[in-house]
């Protein structure tokens, strides 16, 4: 028994399956009553009697195989024929009941057949024709099994209310009594009660599918239909006249079951017959007449709305690139440019122009743009490139030496105290001059700078240490001329060779620098080791010392002419360099001086001191930034512009106005790299104008290209520093 029961599992009754073998005859009698029970549990003709189901499962041949061919085939078959063959091949498809695959194909084969020899046709229809007729015909079957299982039970339901309630048998009461048993619940049911709990069991489905009904249809079953909306195009547009004769035809519309458009559901899982709307969103232009055109404008040069081609066009099928819109077209070229109907779809046909560009015209105004452009770039090119010719290397940052190096800055307080002599040395300029440092320097550059001996040069006291070596205050006794202060940066002895080149190319850069508001090299030692740099000295220090020693919390106050005094300074200095297309980079008070009157100049050429350290900031294991003084672009990507030294300047006019606070205080590095990205901005300080306060936020805008340049800032600081001098001079004494 054991073994009837795997061979019988093995056949797949709703599959139609074919034949049963059976290996020993022994068994042929029970495996015959199983299937005939099995047949019965499916619902295939619960009415008919007993005996008429054996006669026809018990025919076996002489190979010992038992015939099932009398099961009936369900309504989602799988296609194998040949007329629809490159769209439904091995693919399920639905049948109706009344109909079957073999009869629904030789009406297809013919249908085509009238269509493949038809003349008149149009080319632009036929390509839809045979897809469409099979799509329509056997459309597909989304979930087979389940359709087919459905479509056995509502059939045995059907024929249940048609049957007798007493059921008769000539086999044995064994076998009746079994028969009996299956049916007796469904007996003490009506056939109405009976349909609506199988319905409950079997029809209702979580996921919204269409529930089966009996007789089955294309709108009870779930199935894969045609697109609704390709259906509407072929049947209103393209394919208008075709669609009605088929419909009429006693070959095609009066064999095979066309769909009605109207009738199709719009669900996005449908079958395509491959229709394409031919629009192209990137044109907006057109070249020649315009029936190239494919753009998407759908409005007159009057600005009325385009209505819909097939409203108004009767031979659209011609034009396939009319078909489901209403754009600006030229179908055959009948105008010189691409038109429109406009109106009232119901009234006659006004046709109007569309406002679109020619081609032509925007290429020759787009060569001339670039002819011009590229001129313009070419001139610019060739200025900078013969105004620099004589550098070693095309400089275009003050920090492209270690850019920023947190080391320490040339002004401090004193780590030696009293005066440092150094033996002076006779020897006249040049003489004895490193080869190893001379040899690949530009001598162009440095023989624009003064050259002094050590001779000429008193080392007064250490100012700190920086990051060619150590920076001292000296006095300069060059002949013909008074002593004065300077601050000497010297090379330190054991120099490695980048150390020497970072030198020397500090040298070639700041020999090009002369402004007021800039600290400028007076000259250089070369002679002899140690080779220095002679920088004016500024008595106050830098300006971060000088504003805290100035606050509130020394007892000591600025007052608003002070701070515009000292940003408009600060301001006109990043305009010169600005202007000549220097970026600075490292921004910040501790990188601008303080001398006499409250003069205020910019230095920093790649230093900064040991108290500063806390300042920078090493991102991903590169140099040491100062994060705080940075926008996003520059912390993220690398990226050193003007437009990044003004965000720089709206921090230092922050540090200003908050005597010397540090940006962000109270927040580590990486939190000040998050706050930065996330938009989160410096508060006002207090005693700041809002006006003042207002530019710092223009300086810190996300777009760099939105923030002001250093000639606006310097406009409208000195504007306010001119109005607030008048206001100071006006109040009583």
């Amino acid at each position: 028994m054991l073994k009837v029961l795997r061979i019988a599992e093995g056949c797949k009754v709703f599959n139609h399956c074919k034949q049963i073998r059976v290996q020993y005859p022994v068994l042929k009698m029970l495996t015959t009553i199983f299937v005939v029970y099995a047949y019965t549990l499916s619902g295939i003709s619960s009415g008919e009697t007993y005996l008429e189901q054996k006669r026809s499962l018990t025919e076996t041949n002489n190979k010992g195989y038992v015939n099932t061919d009398e099961i009936p085939a369900g309504i989602c078959q799988y296609y194998n024929g040949t007329t629809c063959g490159n769209y439904l091949s091995n693919r399920s498809v639905f049948v109706p009941p009344n109909l079957s695959l073999d009869d629904l194909e030789e009406r297809l084969k013919a249908a085509y057949g009238v269509i493949r020899e038809s003349k008149d046709m149009n080319q632009n229809c036929r390509i839809y024709a045979l897809p469409s007729l099979c799509y329509s015909t056997l459309p597909l079957c989304r979930t087979p099994e389940r359709t087919n299982m459905l479509y056995f039970s509502n059939r045995a339901i059907h024929k249940e209310g048609k049957s007798s309630k007493n059921v008769s048998s000539d086999v044995d009461g064994r076998k009746n009594h079994i028969l009996y048993k299956r049916h007796k619940r469904f007996m003490d049911k009506t056939a109405l009660e009976l349909k609506l709990v199988l319905k409950r069991k079997t029809l209702m489905t979580d996921n919204g599918e269409v529930p089966s009904y009996y007789p089955p249809t294309k709108e009870t079953e779930n199935l894969k239909r045609i697109c609704r909306e390709e259906c509407e195009i072929l049947e209103n547009e393209l394919c208008q006249r075709e669609y009605a004769i088929a419909k009429r035809h006693p070959v095609i519309g009066q064999k095979l079951p066309l769909e009605e458009c109207s009738r199709l559901p719009r669900h996005t899982d449908c079958s395509s017959l491959g229709i394409v709307i031919d629009v192209d969103k990137t044109q907006t232009c057109y070249w020649d007449d315009g029936s190239s055109y494919r753009g998407t404008l759908a409005i007159s040069a009057s600005g009325k709305s385009c209505l819909r081609w097939s409203w108004l066009m009767k031979e659209i099928s011609d034009f396939p690139e009319l078909v489901g819109q209403n754009y600006c077209r030229n179908p055959g070229g009948v105008e010189k440019e691409p038109w429109c109907f406009v109106g009232e779809k119901s009234f006659e046909k006004n046709v109007e122009l569309c406002d679109i560009p020619k081609c032509s015209d925007n290429l020759w105004m787009y060569i001339s743009t670039t002819i011009a452009t590229i001129a313009c770039l070419l001139l610019i090119y060739t200025i900078l490139f013969i105004s620099r010719r004589r550098r070693c290397n095309e400089m275009t940052s003050i920090q492209n030496i270690n850019t920023p190096n947190a080391d320490k800055n040339i002004y401090g307080s004193s780590q030696i105290s009293g005066s440092l002599e150094i033996p002076r040395v006779s020897t006249n300029h040049f003489v004895g001059v490193s080869s190893t440092f001379i040899q690949n320097c530009d001598r162009g550059s440095i023989l624009k700078i003064p050259h002094y001996s050590l001779q000429d040069v008193e080392f007064v006291e250490e100012l700190g240490e920086g990051a060619f070596g150590k920076v001292y205050k000296g006095l300069l006794n060059a002949s013909g001329s008074d002593k004065k202060y300077v601050a000497i940066k010297a090379l330190k002895e054991d120099a490695s060779l980048k150390t020497q080149q970072d030198f020397k190319r500090e040298i070639e850069l700041i020999s090009d620098l002369k402004h007021d508001k800039i600290v400028c090299i007076l000259g250089v030692v070369l002679n002899k080791e140690p080779f220095c740099m002679l920088f004016e000295y500024m008595s106050n220090g830098d300006l971060h010392e000088f504003l805290i020693s100035n606050s509130p919390n020394e007892n000591k106050t600025l007052n608003q002419l002070d701070f515009l005094k000292i940003s408009v300074q600060i301001s006109e200095g990043m305009e010169y360099l600005s202007a000549h297309h220097y970026v600075h980079r490292d921004l910040a008070a501790r990188n601008c001086l303080v001398g006499e009157n409250l003069m205020v100049k910019i230095s920093d050429f790649g230093l900064s001191r040991d108290i500063y350290s806390s300042d920078y900031y090493r991102v991903q294991s590169k140099s040491l930034l100062p994060v705080r003084w940075m926008p996003s672009e520059s912390i993220l990507y690398g990226k050193f512009t003007t437009e990044s030294d003004v965000w720089s300047f709206g921090v230092v006019l922050w540090e200003i106005y908050s005597y010397g606070v540090q940006p962000y205080y109270g927040h580590s590095n990486q939190e000040v790299i998050n706050l930065v990205r996330s938009r989160q901005l410096l508060h006002c300080p207090e005693d700041c104008p809002s006006a003042v306060y207002s530019l710092m936020i223009e300086c810190w805008h996300e777009q760099s290209v939105r923030r002001p340049s250093f000639t606006e800032i310097t406009q409208r600081l000195k504007t306010w520093y001119l109005g607030q001098q008048q206001m100071t001079r006006n109040l009583p004494s």
